[in-house]
């Protein structure tokens, strides 16, 4: 399974490396922007940075403290699993504009990438995940403000492979042998303001 997800790195890494090669910005909404989440209704909070290599593929990079809520079995039998935790997420996406406006221009947007934490128990994480969503640029000022889903799948393991143990609300435990693969999701509200080209 780990050679899986280096090869899914290695083929994110040559085409990033491809897009920076490729500088044309001209249909582009804007060169590059920075954000942050919005900490409701979104799972997460922390700092974002886009840019646009081509007029339609831009890069993405988030810090993110978030919440992973998704399902475990417990003492008790099968029950939600919320743990708390720092990531860093990476993305390509395809961008094309559906909707130009007066005041502002509206794009649809789908992607993936992969992403990596640290859990505050001492647990590492490893992800991937799709990104489907749109962004509404504003033509006068330069702000811009992004929604998106990021449905996924992902791996929390334990440094010295020791069991995984996340306390429940209710007073057991969610254990389970490292590393324990999941389904991870997250939602995303961004405000952005944005670098025009010059």
């Amino acid at each position: 399974m780990m050679r899986k997800y280096i090869k899914i790195i290695l083929l994110l890494g040559i085409l990033f490396v491809c897009m920076v090669c490729i500088k044309s910005y001209a249909q582009s909404p804007y060169k590059s922007s920075v954000g942050g989440f919005s900490p409701y209704p979104a799972t997460a909070v922390g700092p974002s940075f886009k840019a646009f290599f081509t007029d339609n593929v831009a890069f993405q990079t988030d810090i993110l403290f978030r919440a992973v809520f998704t399902c475990g079995v417990t003492e008790k039998g099968s029950e939600g699993v919320l743990y708390f935790l720092l990531e860093s997420a990476t993305n390509v996406v395809y961008q094309k504009k559906f909707k130009d406006k007066k005041k502002y221009e509206l794009f649809w947007f789908t992607g993936g990438g992969v992403n990596f934490g640290y859990q505050f128990q001492g647990y590492g994480k490893f992800g991937t995940n799709a990104m489907v969503g749109f962004e509404l640029c504003a033509k006068k000022i330069p702000l811009a403000f992004q929604m998106d889903v990021r449905p996924g799948y992902a791996m929390l393991f334990s440094p010295d492979g020791s069991s995984i143990e996340i306390p429940w609300i209710f007073g057991y435990r969610y254990i389970h042998k490292s590393p324990w693969s999941h389904l991870d999701w997250l939602i995303t509200f961004t405000f952005r303001y944005t670098f025009k080209e010059k």
